[in-house]
């Protein structure tokens, strides 16, 4: 975006607010523009939103938020350079108002604010990332063997395509590790090469081929991350409070050599051995439960691993349950339960895309849209998990609600899914083995979990009104 676009936005903001005159403190974080105003009648939410390059506002507290994204810091320069405001250091995540402080432990707040708030502001500002990766790979699906076969397997050009689709992803804990820094406050640096260690290929290495090891004698977990996105979020969270108390019990004449080398060393043995296999044992806890839930509720459990399929698939839960879904297959030649949740949550994932990429704004319709077509053609699923479902609560209700009913409807219909197949819109056709007795029961199902999602989505859209009129 250029200079002059920041200006005029500027403008529009500062009108929409009631003026500078109504503004009393003005800062911003890594993602919104944060305003403490004296009138909060002056502020015209829906024209705000309007604004081109706003994804939206929304009031926490006595505080408004506009959300920006990644350009953020640019427009908060544009407007103190052109009103005159003070400039102020970014706010630091933990600093709330007291109404916040009241909320901290309510339920809402916790999910809401805390968990799903904290994994938005981490992942939109590098969405850019998924999206580009993800038409990469796209284009590896639709010109390889499988579909066009425009190339072999074995072609230079595939190839490159495949691994550099890859990278996008691969290196997810190391591109979320410096917005989370950013976010919490904390060295960027040290928080870059924390993240660096979980995708060494030594570590991998030992995880791929089961390798006891200990961290300074502290049994270490084997766990894959690449791809994931929790450890390192929790990681930078809490290398912040380290960091913080390395450096103030640090002399200052070695600060610059001891405080990155100890804080390192702390950070080692918490993350490898206590923050990094978070995910995997949710993971395994999540089994347990739906294999409970089967037993007694039947269909209720394929709904809800359905509906909630690719939120743990965006928090890297999902890969305990491979090796489940991988037996499943070796032992009875099908999966009735989690797999088969995988292909129904995808048509709900597909409907909740195609509707996201129609309502979007103009200027985020293109990025949009080619999240879902990379979803559609490519099964690249993460684009539209990050920056849709994980930025609005509404797309994650209309998304768990599409899977939900498109899971229970599998189950009623004794669907079997008989193998791994591809997440995009023929994921259905995994269903066509055995006796073939599967298939339209499946493709009624996957239907319904898509109708469902898509017509939520369009209806009642993503953003939350009551979160954004002026209270």
């Amino acid at each position: 975006m250029k200079k002059k676009d920041y200006s005029m936005m500027s403008s529009e903001i500062v009108k929409g607010i009631g003026g500078k005159d109504n503004v009393s403190f003005f800062t911003h974080c890594v993602t919104r523009l944060r305003f403490n105003l004296k009138d909060k009648g002056l502020v015209d939410s829906n024209g705000i939103e309007k604004i081109s390059g706003i994804i939206g506002c929304q009031w926490v507290g006595d505080q408004l938020q506009i959300i920006i994204g990644q350009e953020v810091e640019d427009v908060y320069e544009t407007i103190c350079e052109l009103e005159g405001f003070k400039r102020e250091d970014a706010i630091e995540e933990d600093t709330q108002s007291d109404s916040q402080k009241k909320k901290r432990f309510s339920f809402k707040y916790l999910l809401n604010e805390v968990i799903i708030g904290t994994i938005s502001e981490c992942v939109f500002p590098i969405y850019p990332i998924f999206v580009g990766a993800g038409i990469i790979k796209m284009f590896a699906t639709i010109l390889g063997p499988n579909l066009l076969n425009f190339f072999s397997a074995e072609s230079d050009v595939l190839t490159l395509l495949n691994f550099v689709g890859d990278a996008g992803f691969y290196y997810f804990p190391v591109f979320v590790a410096w917005t989370a820094a950013k976010k919490f406050n904390t060295s960027i640096s040290i928080a870059l090469f924390l993240s660096s260690v979980l995708v060494h290929p030594t570590l991998v290495g030992m995880v791929a081929e089961g390798t006891k090891f200990t961290v300074f004698g502290i049994p270490m977990t084997l766990v894959n991350y690449p791809n994931q996105l929790l450890p390192s979020i929790l990681m930078v969270w809490v290398l912040s409070y380290v960091y913080k108390y390395v450096d103030k019990v640090c002399p200052k004449s070695v600060k610059t050599a001891v405080v990155p080398v100890c804080t390192v060393l702390i950070m080692l043995p918490i993350t490898l051995c206590l923050l990094g296999p978070i995910g995997s044992y949710c993971g395994i806890l999540i089994a347990i439960v739906a294999k409970w839930l089967v037993s007694t509720v039947g269909p209720l459990a394929v709904g809800l691993i359905g509906g909630l399929w690719y939120v743990l698939v965006g928090l890297g839960m999902d890969k305990a349950l491979i090796p489940i879904i991988l037996n499943q297959f070796a032992t009875q030649g099908y999966d009735d339960l989690f797999w088969l949740s995988a292909i129904v949550a995808t048509y709900a994932l597909i409907g909740v895309a195609v509707a996201f990429a129609i309502r979007s704004k103009k200027e985020e319709r293109a990025m949009n849209t080619s999240s879902a077509i990379t979803l559609i053609l490519g099964g690249v699923s993460e684009p539209t998990i990050f920056g849709c479902i994980f930025r609005f609560k509404k797309a994650m209700i209309w998304l768990f609600t599409g899977g939900f009913v498109g899971g229970i409807i599998a189950s009623i219909l004794n669907v079997k899914a008989y193998t791994i197949g591809t997440g995009n819109i023929l994921f259905f056709t995994v269903c066509a083995g055995g006796d073939g007795s599967s298939l339209v029961p499946g493709i009624i199902a996957c239907v319904a979990a898509f109708l469902v999602s898509f017509i939520l989505s369009m209806l009642f859209g993503f953003t939350d009104r009551s979160e954004r009129q002026v209270r």
